[in-house]
């Protein structure tokens, strides 16, 4: 039965972003050979011996390729030692229309170097400067926040690989996201005075792996339009989840993202201490607005029509608090027993739909064809205080696992098969 909605699932599938390319510069100097629209950070000082600190030839081959009207500035393979410190926001400013190109994230490394105390994101918008992102490619390269050397006070979680916060076209491919103590990418803007002040259009997160990786592996806040897929998410870490979509007050949209065909595995990695007991059981995708809440506790249409199909989960669950519109299909999430006393940032349902506050016009939750095994105690389903609610032709199987439960919900249930 979880087969039935392959056609369906198909066609949910968001279409792939375009990436603008600038006009090319014949007389720019510098420009990989071969690839007139790049340019070579090693020609602009870039050592790449892990060593010497590149963050300046960085800098340098940026500002060159925005000067030059060239599309990306390109890494060949070696190690990139970032050893500025940066400000508060990052160390170094994305620019409109360049895209970053590697070798590959098992030939060409970015390095955060040790020794920092709360270290600052390594790539970042300053949006002051450059209000839009636009049309930008990163693809084939490992982003390393070296975790292990850092030190950081108990709160902090600020250190990303990369994060934008207005633009449109963003693709990121055939990366790796590892050791950071905070997001490996984070979209969109937070708590903002007028609404969509500053809002991330058309991403696309895809054939990329993400090892320990703190807070999220991808938070998309203040989005419309997003694809993660394909992805590997892994390791330790994840204290609010693989991938958050997020949505933090009431002038942010949260709208139209999607996730499918990834594996989160969460088999060999705990969770952070910061919340309770090590265990290695936690979210794999979460869906949010907490906070303050929606305006006068009405749910309205900028959180939600989210797909969340086709993954496979080890060690985890997918929730959903305060949106609408989502439909989670033809997922596998399989889960071993942990004795989750005392642990704050998870619950046991596998797939889990509540409302975190006192909302009306909750509504409109499918959770159609997902396979669930699962040891732990408690419900496979479970939906609070949402209306218009479906849950059809899942298996739920586990001799301590119950079947769907509606908590002051409405909605139909049927075509399920619990197994014992």
């Amino acid at each position: 039965m979880i087969y039935i909605l392959l056609i369906h699932i198909m066609m949910l599938q968001l279409p792939f972003a375009t990436t603008a390319r600038a006009a090319f510069n014949s007389n720019a100097a510098y420009a990989v050979k071969g690839n007139h629209d790049m340019v070579n950070i090693k020609d602009h000082g870039a050592k790449g011996d892990g060593i010497a600190n590149d963050t300046q030839a960085i800098k340098n081959a940026i500002e060159f390729a925005r000067q030059n009207n060239l599309a990306t500035v390109y890494f060949p393979a070696g190690k990139y030692l970032i050893a500025d410190a940066g400000t508060k926001p990052g160390i170094i400013k994305l620019a409109n229309g360049i895209s970053f190109k590697g070798d590959g994230p098992d030939k060409t490394h970015i390095i955060l170097s040790g020794g920092r105390k709360n270290p600052n994101s390594i790539f970042y918008q300053d949006w002051r400067e450059e209000p839009s992102v636009n049309n930008l490619t990163v693809q084939g390269i490992d982003f390393d926040g070296n975790l292990g050397k850092q030190l950081f006070d108990p709160e902090y979680q600020f250190c990303h690989a990369l994060s934008i916060n207005n633009g449109k076209n963003i693709e990121v491919k055939n990366c790796k996201f590892q050791s950071f103590r905070g997001d490996g990418l984070l979209f969109g803007d937070t708590f903002e005075p007028e609404l969509n002040a500053r809002i991330v259009l058309n991403v696309q997160v895809h054939d990329s792996e993400f090892f320990n990786i703190y807070r999220e592996g991808t938070m998309f806040c203040c989005v419309n339009g997003a694809s993660f897929y394909n992805n590997w998410v892994h390791g330790n870490g994840y204290l609010v989840g693989g991938v958050d979509i997020e949505r933090h007050g009431a002038n942010e949209t949260v709208t139209n993202v999607a996730v499918y065909n990834n594996l989160f595995d969460f088999r060999k990695g705990f969770g952070p201490v910061e919340r309770g007991r090590v265990i290695r059981y936690r979210r794999a995708v979460t869906i949010g607005y907490f906070y303050n809440g929606y305006n006068n506790g009405t749910a309205d249409s900028l959180s939600g029509h989210h797909r969340i199909y086709n993954n496979k989960i080890y060690q985890g669950q997918i929730d959903c608090f305060g949106h609408l519109d989502v439909r989670i299909i033809g997922n596998t999430i399989i889960n071993t027993f942990e004795n989750l006393k005392g642990v704050l940032h998870v619950s046991t349902p596998a797939i889990n739909v509540s409302d975190a506050r006192s909302t009306t016009g909750l509504r409109d939750i499918v959770i159609d064809s997902n396979y669930i095994k699962s040891a732990i105690p408690g419900n496979g389903i479970v939906f609070y205080k949402y209306k218009k609610v479906a849950a059809r032709h899942n298996i739920l199987k586990g001799r301590n696992l119950g079947g769907v439960m509606l908590i002051d919900s409405e909605g139909a249930i049927s075509s399920n098969i619990t197994k014992k």
